[in-house]
């Protein structure tokens, strides 16, 4: 049950990531469609919007590490453990960006959290590059 709960948990997050990229990069359109700025200026807006989605995501991902690791059940993070919201925190960032250094590792149910986190960061990272080369693309020709 609790790999289903944690599959469900990640699932959902992983939902409210996509969201908020999408968002984000709805958002810096609008800002800059009609807004008057150069086009290289709407580059530094653009990848500002989506770097604040990344953010959010990898903090979603460590209050959700953060929250199932006070339930025994789901699991823990174990290795180089310093204590406090910090280490979920580059605990995610590391799954998210797929880094994946080792000295913290999941155990239990968190496993399956922490591979649908690096999946979710992988495909957004490649949308994030996506979307930076069209905003460079259209910014450089002016």
């Amino acid at each position: 049950m609790d790999i289903v709960l944690a599959t469900l948990i990640s699932l959902a997050a992983m939902a409210v990531s996509v969201l908020l990229h999408y968002q984000s990069m709805l958002i810096a359109r609008n800002i800059l469609q009609g807004s008057g700025l150069s086009r290289r200026t709407g580059v530094i807006v653009g990848m500002a919007s989506v770097t604040v989605a990344q953010i959010l995501s990898v903090l979603l991902y460590a209050v959700i590490y953060y929250l199932m690791t006070l339930r025994p059940f789901f699991g823990s993070l174990n290795g180089e453990i310093e204590g406090g919201f910090l280490d979920p925190l580059y605990f995610s960032l590391m799954s998210y960006t797929t880094l994946g250094v080792g000295d913290i590792f999941p155990l239990g149910a968190l496993r399956i959290v922490s591979g649908i986190e690096a999946l979710n960061g992988f495909a957004l990272i490649g949308w994030t590059a996506s979307f930076a080369y069209t905003l460079m693309r259209q910014g450089w020709s002016d």
